[in-house]
């Protein structure tokens, strides 16, 4: 099966977030992409499509509160660990709220949908 453009682009972006989350030890460690439900899948897909388009967002906080909301839209609510069952993550609250790593996974996925943007065409 042939990938799209923004297929392609989403899995880079994914699968290097991912990396760089364990690289850093950070505490939620996103499954790998094989593995994703189709509608975070689906979801993600035109998170991409908008961060590699002209109305890009270039705020990190902007871009975890859109996060947040499309986890809220999904059925998932704040818990103190993530939970797949249960529908629970720890990161579902304000960016003001995030811890520096968590922070920095934001700032990690904002400069990854750039480089996508530029370099996977």
């Amino acid at each position: 099966m042939t990938q799209t453009l923004n297929e392609r682009r989403a899995i880079f972006i994914y699968d290097a977030a991912r990396l760089a989350a364990i690289a850093a030890k950070a505490p939620v460690v996103p499954l790998p992409w094989t593995n994703r439900d189709e509608a975070f899948k689906d979801q993600f897909l035109k998170v991409i499509e908008l961060q590699c388009g002209p109305d890009r967002e270039e705020s990190s906080e902007a871009l975890h509160e859109n996060w947040v909301q499309a986890y809220l839209d999904m059925g998932w609510e704040y818990g103190p660990v993530r939970d797949t069952i249960a529908k629970t993550h720890p990161d579902i609250v304000p960016y003001a709220e995030l811890d520096q790593l968590e922070r920095d996974k934001d700032d990690v996925f904002v400069d990854l949908c750039e480089i996508a943007r530029q370099w996977i065409y």
